[in-house]
This record gives C-alpha cells, sequence and structure tokens, in this order.
C-alpha cells in the first residue's frame, strides 16, 4: 500500500531516494554510466510473477536526481544528437555523499545506518514507488526546478552575474508559441474561476493567478524572459499539486507541457545544456 502523503511534501522529500539510488550505482568501477545501465542495475527478474522489477521505474524522479546531482557538481554530463546521454562522475560525489550521511535527516545517512544501504534502499524505493504512482508523479512537477536550474546556468557569462529578466524575444508564428498562448489561457481561466480554491487558499490563489495573467501576457506580447518562465513554470506546479487528478489537473499539466516546448523551441542557442534539463 502506498504511504499516505501531500503531494508537496513527496515532491521534497522522493528525489533523495534515487539520488543515493544513483550514488549506489555510481560505485561500480566505470568511467561512463547511462541511464539504461543505471535501471538495469536496479532491477531484478521475478519469475514468480513473470515480470521484471524495476526500483528507479519513475523516469520523472532519474531525472530530477540527475539534475540534482549535476547541480551540486558531483557528476558531468556528456551529450550526444542522437544517441542516449552520458554520465561521467566527478571527485565530489563522494564528498556529497559523506556530507549527506553526517546528517539524520538524510536518506544517506538513514541508509548508512541499517547497515546495508542498498537492502534499505530497495525497500524504502518500493513504497516510494507506489506512492508516485498515486500522485501520478510526471516530469512536469519538477519543470520551474528545471527552468530555474536553466535561469542559472544558461546565460553565465565569465565574471558576470546572470540577468534572468533579459528580453527574449518569441515567434508568436511559432505552432509551439501558439499552443502554450492557448493552452496557458485555458489553465488560468480554469484556476481563476475555481471558488473552491479562492475560499480554501485565497493569498495562493491570487500569487499563481497573478504570475500566470504575467507569463500569458509576455507570451501574447512576443517578448519573455527566464525570470517570467520560471514564475509561471512554478505558478502551474503550484496549482498542479491542488487539482491533482481532476479534469483542470489535466488542463494544467497541459499548459506545463506547453510551456517546456517554448522554452526548449526559443532558447535554441543553449539548447544542448537544456537538454540536460528538461526532459
Amino acid at each position: 500500500m502506498a504511504i499516505s502523503m501531500d503531494r508537496e511534501t513527496f515532491l521534497n522529500l522522493a528525489p533523495e531516494y534515487y539520488m543515493l539510488a544513483l550514488y549506489i550505482h555510481f560505485q561500480y568501477p566505470k568511467e561512463y554510466y547511462t541511464d539504461a545501465g543505471w535501471t538495469k542495475d536496479f532491477s531484478y527478474r521475478d519469475d514468480d510473477a513473470d515480470a521484471t522489477i524495476c526500483y528507479v521505474e519513475n523516469a520523472a524522479l532519474r531525472e530530477e536526481a540527475v539534475r540534482l546531482m549535476r547541480k551540486h557538481g558531483a557528476i558531468k554530463i556528456i551529450q550526444d544528437p542522437f544517441g542516449p546521454t552520458i554520465w561521467q562522475k566527478t571527485d565530489y560525489l563522494d564528498e556529497l555523499s559523506e556530507q549527506r550521511e553526517s546528517s539524520p535527516a538524510s536518506v544517506f545517512f538513514r541508509a548508512k545506518a541499517s547497515g546495508d544501504p542498498k537492502v534499505w534502499l530497495f525497500a524504502a524505493l518500493q513504497k516510494l514507488n507506489l506512492t508516485a504512482e498515486e500522485l501520478r508523479v510526471t516530469s512536469n512537477d519538477f519543470l520551474a526546478e528545471a527552468v530555474a536550474d536553466f535561469t542559472a546556468g544558461a546565460f553565465k557569462t565569465e565574471g558576470e552575474p546572470v540577468d534572468e529578466w533579459a528580453p527574449i524575444t518569441i515567434d508568436q508564428a511559432n505552432s509551439t508559441v501558439a499552443e502554450a498562448t492557448k493552452q496557458l489561457n485555458a489553465a488560468t481561466e480554469a484556476i481563476a474561476q475555481d471558488n473552491g480554491y479562492s475560499a480554501t487558499h485565497p493569498q495562493e490563489r491570487d500569487a499563481v493567478v497573478q504570475d500566470l495573467k504575467g507569463g500569458l501576457e509576455k507570451l501574447k506580447s512576443g517578448v519573455v524572459s527566464l525570470g517570467w518562465l520560471r514564475r509561471t513554470a512554478s505558478a502551474l506546479r503550484t496549482a498542479s499539486g491542488r487539482f491533482a487528478n481532476t479534469i483542470k489537473g489535466q488542463t494544467i499539466d497541459g499548459a506545463m507541457l506547453a510551456l517546456k516546448e517554448v522554452v526548449k523551441t526559443h532558447v535554441g542557442h543553449a539548447l544542448e545544456y537544456l537538454w540536460s534539463l528538461l526532459p
């Protein structure tokens, strides 16, 4: 049975379990690693059930774990236009693990304290994956963080701070922009008109609607910024958690996907970096 947990708490906690799984996978002495190798390492054949069980089955959590590992400088990513992405661990990987193993609040600490980290983690991942399935966790849940990372790194030049509010011209005739405008408008209206949301979480609802309307205005104007893309994605993620498993939730998730396509399409000069952040 899946553990009862609210969506926001789960999204904050779950990635570290997959980070630990990735760290354990990196203990195999190889120079390079891939997602396929990781999933194979964390899978086993259950002959009684005639099925293969994968302990890191959730692609969104795998992607988020890789993003966090890269953010912390524990891995390097090697892209290819057609082939699978390759990972290489850095010297900081073990230091990151030691830091987390020393903190009782960390999954790394509890796994080590168990005496057999991999066995402990396998048991935890079984329950975690059931909860992820129950909450229907997808890559959209982590899009705001990916866009924020992109903001922090994509346009950085040597010795200069990042300007996340620098204007980016978008082609309104492009089908991805038209679709994002349509989807975001539908999501904004659905959220703004929901009396239940307004009654139960009025401050949150007002902030979400304000940021969505701002993002929609920027899309319609033909000029956006990474800051507005981040704020819009964050607002969609907040609303997605409130309306999970509803018709309005599907509308919100559709807007999130459409926004992701705009980011992919209109930041082409940093696309290689972006591919590592947006699955």
